[in-house]
């Protein structure tokens, strides 16, 4: 099908980074773009770099920078909105120019908090998916805000996993009518690193050495991802296993790097800089992760889902995650990872040294995990049922 008869859905992504949410959009675009007949893919995103904004560029997937009305808690908390609905107007005028009269078959916002989908396609002929990727449930007052945009703004909310649609249903029943469930899909396509280059990438990046033990916690650094949680844990596995060392890998999100200051304070008051070291966000995150022997997510609220749990999954690492939101979903207990009890410094350190004491139940959920990531989180997957989506639009 020619470009100019396939249907054209417009995605708006609250930022041009390659975490979480954008990391998913852009394997779903990517998907269709290469092997969908039917649909042809415009992303909006906001007036900033990323990577991103680059690789849908290099795919020649057609970008659209403009304000993407990205709304922050403190807005709520202030009820103070600066500029955006100046944002808005000008946001409109740019898509409208960009379309030249095309048609729009979907609107799909990829978050809850990029608000221009609701409000373009508000009272018009047009449908609109919101995709949620996040559990919103505090302050109650932002908890219910998003749950009403999702009943009053949206045709079809896809939500990533069962913990994210049964919370939001449970604030809002009548949601259920609207509610799609959509894994999210993840896929490795990199081959595996050989012991060779795992024992020499390790020495490079980690000054760890053959018969160490390296957990490593991958994600960005801010209130929610658990770091200091994890160092009291790994501070007590320390003294029963003095051969394990601990890796953070991510960033802070820009203008928020407090939080990082605020670990490398706390490693260097806890005198452990020798035992752990930080990387920044790293897109090869495969090869990372192939160098760890423990991944933790130790997340302190309800994520989700948990990409980063699926990944090391796929390849084939053990994980260890908090018993909150979509890692639960993610998780089988014992079976596929183990789940410690949120918050619980010494639920997450017996379950550090249920691993370290014992191989064959390590190397027995590293397996079993690997199966059940191919089977449930593929990106193939996640696609087809997007596709199921779009074309139910009439």
């Amino acid at each position: 099908m020619s470009l100019n008869k396939k249907k054209n859905i417009v995605f708006v992504s609250i930022s041009s980074d390659l975490y979480g949410s954008s990391k998913l959009l852009l394997t779903l675009i990517t998907n269709l773009k290469n092997h969908s007949k039917t649909y042809h893919p415009i992303v909006c995103v906001p007036y900033e770099d990323g990577l991103l904004k680059d690789k849908l560029i290099s795919q020649d997937v057609e970008v659209i920078e403009m304000p993407v009305l990205k709304l922050k808690r403190s807005m709520l908390k202030t009820l103070r909105f600066g500029s955006f609905f100046r944002d808005y107007r000008k946001a409109k005028s740019i898509l409208n120019k960009k379309l030249d009269g095309r048609k729009i078959h979907c609107v799909h916002s990829n978050t809850l908090a990029t608000l221009f989908g609701s409000f373009y396609c508000f009272r018009k002929p047009m449908f609109h998916v919101i995709h949620v990727h996040e559990i919103m449930d505090r302050p109650k007052v932002i908890k219910y805000f998003f749950s009403l945009i999702q009943l009053f703004f949206a045709d079809k909310v896809v939500y990533n996993s069962r913990a994210t649609e049964n919370f939001y249903i449970k604030t809002i029943p009548a949601l259920k009518k609207k509610s799609v469930m959509i894994f999210n899909g993840v896929e490795r396509s990199k081959r595996f690193l050989s012991k060779t280059e795992s024992l020499k990438l390790r020495e490079v990046l980690f000054r760890s050495g053959n018969n160490e033990i390296l957990i490593g916690l991958i994600g960005r650094f801010n209130r929610l991802k658990g770091h200091k949680l994890l160092i009291e844990a790994f501070k007590k596995v320390h003294t029963k296993f003095q051969n394990t060392k601990l890796c953070f890998i991510g960033s802070p999100p820009d203008g928020q790097e407090h939080f990082l200051d605020d670990i490398v304070e706390y490693i260097e008051n806890s005198e452990m800089t020798s035992l752990v070291t930080i990387l920044p966000f790293q897109e090869d995150i495969y090869t990372i992760i192939d160098t760890l022997d423990i991944v933790v997510v130790p997340s302190t609220e309800p994520e989700s889902f948990g990409i980063v749990a699926v990944e090391s999954m796929l390849s084939q690492k053990a994980v260890i995650a908090s018993n909150l939101g979509g890692l639960a979903d993610v998780i089988s207990h014992n079976e596929t990872g183990i789940l410690f009890e949120p918050n619980n410094i010494k639920s997450l350190t017996d379950a550090i040294l249920k691993l370290l004491e014992d191989k064959e139940f390590k190397e027995l959920i590293e397996l079993k995990a690997y199966q059940k990531a191919q089977e449930q989180f593929s990106s193939t997957s996640m696609t087809k049922n997007f596709i199921s989506l779009y074309n139910a639009i009439s």
